[in-house]
């Protein structure tokens, strides 16, 4: 298993798996959530973790990254992204609907550098 999908796997289990507390019928969490919410999702985080938040213009790159490689297509458009730098680790992009975690993405630092700067110059 190549680094980088175990790191994937490794920080999806961390991030998704079930939380403790009220548990509510599948249908009811699918219609108020596709995914996690936000503030649980960032609750799983270690600390310090730096967050770069981007929407409207500055989304489309974000998109054609997740479509680049062979992924299931997003469950709804998101509204935004977050992505979040932890210290010595790959960059977790959390793609968002709502107050919803739909999706995410490890990318190592230099490939998302290699793939965001020319769509949207050198000044991120």
């Amino acid at each position: 298993m190549s680094k980088l999908l175990a790191s994937t796997v490794l920080v999806a289990t961390l991030l998704f798996a079930a939380a403790p507390g009220r548990a509510q019928p599948p249908e009811a969490r699918a219609r108020l959530c596709p995914g996690i919410t936000v503030a649980l999702f960032e609750q799983r985080f270690p600390h310090p973790v730096e967050r770069f938040a981007f929407d409207q213009a500055m989304l489309a790159p974000f998109v054609e990254l997740w479509r680049a490689a062979q992924r299931p297509a997003l469950p709804v458009r998101p509204e935004r992204v977050t992505v979040y730098a932890l210290p010595g680790k790959p960059l977790v992009i959390g793609y968002q609907a709502g107050n919803c975690v739909i999706a995410l993405l490890t990318v190592e630092r230099q490939r998302f550098w290699q793939w965001l700067r020319p769509r949207v110059g050198w000044a991120v």
